[in-house]
């Protein structure tokens, strides 16, 4: 299998009781607040590419980020940003993963409706969608399969997407499909 990219992850990590939106809005540039639009201080980083979102009940949301290391960096940054300017954060904050969406690409055109056929678990419905859904049975993760052979895993654990993908694969590669 090419090797996996990762594209997107989404997660989520509780700072503090409560932050006062309003007056944190100046410490971070790039950023906007309006609570008629979205109950939350949004901030638009540049490096890394992402977007946070800041609630009042302390929780803040990571969307865009391609690695833990970036959101441990980007959470740190805020957590010290707050605690310099008399805002009173916890000390453990574990980030929690909502989803992480990845891509692979298998070299070779896909017959789809000759996958459907072969597989179980899946759906494919070109009339609606130009891709096959391939979900496992726990419904954790779903595998979107296209006939470019470009692959878009979906889940909330990098491992558990990385071997339904593998096991995807080796079944395509048992009925000759790939």
């Amino acid at each position: 299998m090419a090797d996996m990219k990762i594209e997107n992850i989404v997660g989520n990590v509780l700072i503090a009781r409560v932050l006062d939106i309003e007056k944190i809005f100046d410490l971070f540039p790039n950023s906007k607040y309006d609570p008629t639009e979205v109950p939350a201080l949004v901030i638009n980083y540049q490096d890394p590419k992402c977007v946070i979102m800041i609630f009042k009940n302390g929780k803040i949301i990571f969307s865009g980020l391609k690695s833990m290391e970036n959101i441990q960096k980007i959470k740190e940054n805020i957590i010290d940003k707050l605690n310099k300017n008399g805002n009173k954060t916890y000390k453990k904050t574990d980030v929690q993963i909502n989803n992480i969406t990845v891509t692979t690409k298998i070299e070779k055109y896909l017959d789809l409706s000759k996958i459907a056929d072969s597989l179980d678990g899946v759906e494919y419905k070109p009339k609606s969608f130009p891709g096959l859904i391939y979900k496992t049975e726990n419904q954790n993760t779903v595998i979107l399969l296209f006939d470019s052979g470009k692959i878009v895993g979906s889940g909330s654990e990098f491992e558990e997407i990385s071997s339904t993908i593998d096991k995807m694969t080796n079944e395509l590669m048992s009925l000759n499909i790939i």
